[in-house]
């Protein structure tokens, strides 16, 4: 029976690229004016801290879009 391994690398400039163009679109966008939302990247994991949890699903799934 034959066996493969599944194999799932991340590129790391695809990954800031999408983090940085994320950043400039909040200080942009009219709903996240005035918000105090930071996105930064930690070990392997990307932390996003705001005050409003709608605004944070919001750049969650941004980021997400950017990287498919």
């Amino acid at each position: 029976m034959p066996s493969f391994d599944v194999v799932s690398e991340v590129d790391k400039q695809e990954v800031d690229n999408a983090l940085n163009q994320t950043r400039k679109e909040v200080g942009q966008r009219y709903d996240f004016k005035g918000a105090k939302t930071e996105i930064t990247e930690v070990d392997d994991s990307i932390l996003i801290v705001s005050p409003d949890r709608k605004a944070a699903k919001k750049l969650a799934e941004r980021i997400r879009e950017m990287l498919e």
